[in-house]
């Protein structure tokens, strides 16, 4: 299953100033329902995503609420989402 993991990674918070048309043309679809979730600012894409970290990961940004990234496992991501959200 592929991840959001390294996209967010490299991306960082860039999607969340993306314009929902371009997300459509998103092929992976965990990756337009970030992209969605980010540019429209609603939970409902979150919950979309596959992977359990990447979805809470998601979740802490759309609702700028820390206790999503205290639910992702890994490491790195668990911290960049901290680190993000105030």
């Amino acid at each position: 299953m592929k991840q959001l993991i390294p996209l967010l990674l490299v991306l960082g918070y860039s999607l969340a100033f993306a314009q929902a048309s371009n997300c459509y043309s998103i092929k992976d679809s965990d990756r337009k329902n970030y992209c969605l979730a980010m540019s429209h600012q609603q939970a409902t894409y979150c919950y979309s995503i596959h992977s359990g970290d990447d979805k809470n990961y998601c979740l802490a940004q759309v609702h700028s609420q820390r206790t999503y990234c205290y639910s992702i496992h890994q490491g790195d991501l668990k911290n960049q989402c901290l680190g993000l959200i105030k």
